[in-house]
């Protein structure tokens, strides 16, 4: 049977495993597979567990994240959304990529291009969103290089009828309702957001790039194709390994 590795049990990732069925193995504070994805070294815990127990995964689908104007630090000393969001992504997938086929397939929910390069920290406003989001264009297309045979999409799903903006930190009180007043009425359901990255997965197979809502190509801007993937796929070598070492 296929299997289909998916992160994040609520959400779109919750409506993704909900389409696969028991082709879905779900890792995340609710998933099958328990871990918390903020913490690099319950990531690396969980990339273990995995091995040990799937000799081939056919597909990687990476929807656990969050929305977050204000840093905080987890017990690492790392930005918890930057790890979440992205850097516990490049450890898993890159812990994992020995039980994907040549042609396996990987595929990031993220924003796919919306946000200019926000590479710097910030500890407060959109950049710290934006940080997450542009790290994760920047690694689609260097994943993509670096193995050519697989077929790697950063997926934007649109606006979701999810509590991603209720449960956001950082931003006033007033302006979070809003947002999820507006999320709720006009989102599209999970169960609709899920189906583009569910197509990418085990639909026909796909050229690696950027893609929006029901799976509809989008142009890879040139800040990302001309970025600083390399510095990035470095740094996040260096943070992943080095926290890892220290647990």
């Amino acid at each position: 049977m296929t299997k289909i590795l998916v992160t994040g049990s609520t959400g779109i990732g919750g409506a993704v495993a909900a389409w696969l069925g028991e082709r879905a193995l779900t890792v995340g504070r609710h998933g099958r597979i328990r871990a918390d994805l903020s913490s690099l070294e319950q990531t690396s815990q969980a990339a273990e567990e995995i091995a040990a127990s799937h000799d081939r995964l056919d597909a990687i689908v990476c929807c656990a994240g969050v929305f977050t104007m204000r840093a905080a630090l987890t017990g690492e000393g790392l930005e918890r959304a930057y790890v979440l969001n992205y850097l516990s992504r490049f450890l898993l997938i890159g812990r994992l990529l020995p039980l994907l086929p040549p042609d396996g397939r990987v595929v990031l929910v993220a924003s796919a291009g919306r946000y200019r390069d926000t590479s710097a920290n910030r500890t407060w406003g959109m950049g710290v969103a934006g940080r997450t989001q542009f790290a994760n264009d920047l690694y689609a297309v260097e994943l993509a290089a670096r193995h050519p045979s697989l077929s790697v999409a950063c997926v934007y799903p649109g606006l979701v009828a999810t509590r991603v903006f209720r449960d956001a930190t950082g931003v006033p009180a007033a302006l979070r309702w809003v947002m999820d007043a507006l999320q709720q009425r006009i989102g599209a359901s999970p169960e609709s957001a899920a189906r583009g990255p569910v197509r990418l997965a085990i639909g026909p197979r796909f050229a690696s790039g950027f893609y929006g809502p029901s799976a509809k190509p989008l142009t890879v801007p040139a800040r990302v194709r001309d970025g600083r993937r390399t510095e990035l796929w470095a740094e996040s070598e260096e943070l992943t390994t080095r926290v890892r070492s220290q647990g």
